[in-house]
């Protein structure tokens, strides 16, 4: 039983080793003991190691290839050097006299004597005469003349330039303000008149001085003082003396500029009116206007205030704001604006009687205060030669001058003045156009509108408003210059008044009229027969109207005036 279990145990162990022995390649022959062994593996040690992050310099190296350029030798020829010279300054002359004569009797002449340049001083006179027999028809003598001589000095200071004038100017005038004829002309010449009843003078006798800085440097304060002293009276012994001082200083602290004006004008007045007993007005204004600005590159703001002290009559305050802003838009070429001003302006009797020649003999006086002048527009320019604005403004002036006839009969009319505030609004648009020396021009346009406060219109104040003016230069030989004015009705107003004629009293009743507009054309034309000689024909209201600028004061028609100039 024993023997028969050892028989499968063999069989397991003895297959094995038949199987070493046995394959299905062939037969393989082991002799000894098998002993499999493994061979040693080469492995590579990679164990991390630690990397500075400051890199080691590599080195650099500059090598320098021997290459050499061949430039093949070239001679070029050198064209002659011109030496450039300046033109020198044009010649000036030390003299100059123009003298025409023209339609109506009307002689002309003119003299001007200058020290011409000079680095220490400068010195000349100027003189001039202009008159006219008038010529009107169906209106009173209408004789007029103008006279002044004009001298002046002036001296160059190493930082500032004074200034010295002396004027002597006579005006007169004719008031020729009514209908007449050889009749009437007859019979007020009988009548025993006053001297200032159908003529007026006017002489202004003044002096100036004026003292400015030159400094080149912004940041010094900068200045401008001026003096002006005048002595007027006319033909009726009324009489008037005023004194002007105006300074201006400005000076720039980094971006900003801040500056100012004071104004002292102190003003006497005596009015004599012919058999009633003569009346003064004295009165002193005095008007501080400092301001600040700042500038950039394509902007400026300024803003500041005016404080006016009038003491004519009674004494008073005024305070006005005063500001202005512009913005540059595509380099200059368009500059929108706007601005808010207010001032005291005095109304003294030589402007008034400058503005209308025709008052009467003692106009009483009352200052006009600008309360507010709100304007707002854009400038700019189309190209170099031609440029434009474009402006609205909304203004109130209280006490405003405006001018209305009055009856002097038997001697005609005359004109006064009455005060009223006036608010106005002013549309207006300008054009300029400038072609080197040789064309140029200039045209306007103002439309307004106005709004009184006591009186029923502005008198003698146009809706609207035109004006041209060109020039134009044929090489320096023939210039021709053109001037037209165009206004539109305008109304006027004649106050009533009692009158005395052969004992008995007549009621000359109020009454006011329409002017009709008129369009006033102006043609000069010069010829240059050499730099020193020329001819010149001016003609004037070539529209030959006899309107009237002011109520029964008419213009003279066309007038025509020819003559020659000289200089030496």
């Amino acid at each position: 039983m024993k023997n028969l279990l050892l028989i499968p145990i063999l069989g397991l162990l003895v297959a094995p080793a038949l199987a070493q022995v046995t394959n299905p390649g062939g037969e393989y022959i082991i002799q000894g003991v098998y002993s499999p062994t493994l061979m040693d593996a080469q492995k590579i040690d990679l164990r991390p190691e630690p990397i500075d992050t400051i890199l080691p310099t590599l080195p650099v190296r500059y090598d320098v290839l021997p290459v050499k350029a061949e430039i093949p030798a070239k001679v070029d020829s050198i064209a002659a050097a011109k030496l450039s010279v300046l033109a020198p300054q044009p010649q000036l002359y030390k003299g100059f006299v123009k003298a025409g004569f023209g339609l109506y009797t009307t002689p002309l002449g003119e003299l001007y004597f200058d020290q011409t340049r000079s680095r220490k001083n400068g010195y000349g006179i100027h003189a001039k005469h202009f008159s006219s027999n008038g010529g009107l028809d169906d209106v009173g003598p209408s004789v007029y003349s103008f006279n002044s001589v004009d001298g002046y000095y002036k001296h160059f200071l190493p930082d500032h330039e004074a200034t010295g004038r002396l004027m002597y100017d006579r005006r007169r005038v004719s008031y020729y303000g009514y209908a007449a004829n050889d009749s009437i002309n007859d019979a007020l010449d009988a009548l025993d008149a006053p001297e200032d009843a159908r003529k007026q003078f006017y002489n202004d006798i003044w002096f100036a001085g004026r003292l400015r800085s030159l400094y080149t440097d912004s940041t010094k304060f900068t200045h401008d003082v001026g003096l002006e002293v005048h002595s007027y009276s006319n033909l009726s012994e009324s009489r008037e003396t005023n004194m002007r001082v105006n300074a201006t200083g400005q000076m720039t602290v980094g971006a900003e500029t801040y500056g100012g004006s004071l104004l002292i004008d102190n003003n006497a007045y005596k009015g004599v009116v012919k058999d009633l007993a003569e009346f003064r007005q004295n009165g002193t204004l005095v008007g501080l206007q400092p301001h600040v600005s700042t500038k950039g590159d394509a902007y400026l703001v300024r803003v500041g205030v005016g404080l006016f002290v009038d003491a004519l009559g009674s004494t008073t305050f005024h305070f006005y704001p005063q500001a202005y802003a512009h913005y540059s838009l595509f380099n200059n070429i368009l500059i929108p604006y706007a601005g808010l001003h207010g001032e005291r302006r005095r109304n003294s009797f030589r402007s008034l009687t400058q503005a209308n020649p025709w008052l009467i003999g003692a106009p009483a006086l009352a200052n006009t205060s600008l309360m507010y002048d709100l304007y707002g527009g854009l400038r700019g320019s189309f190209s170099s030669d031609l440029g434009f604005d474009v402006r609205v403004s909304k203004s109130r002036q209280d006490a405003m001058p405006l001018y209305v006839n009055v009856s002097n009969a038997p001697f005609g009319d005359r004109m006064d003045v009455v005060y009223d505030r006036v608010d106005v609004l002013d549309l207006s648009g300008e054009v300029n156009y400038r072609r080197k020396e040789a064309i140029s021009f200039s045209a306007r346009v103002d439309v307004f509108t106005y709004k009184t406060k006591v009186q029923l219109e502005a008198w003698n104040l146009p809706p609207y408003q035109l004006t041209f003016g060109g020039r134009y230069d044929m090489r320096g030989k023939l210039i021709v210059k053109a001037e037209a004015q165009f206004l539109g009705k305008r109304p006027a107003f004649r106050l009533g008044d009692t009158i005395t004629q052969g004992g008995l009293t007549v009621l000359v009743p109020s009454s006011s009229v329409d002017l009709d507009g008129y369009l006033d054309l102006y043609l000069g034309l010069e010829y240059r027969y050499t730099k020193r000689l020329s001819i010149f024909v001016d003609m004037s209201n070539l529209s030959a109207s006899k309107y009237e600028r002011w109520y029964r004061y008419p213009v003279q028609r066309g007038l025509l005036l020819g003559g020659v100039t000289y200089a030496f």
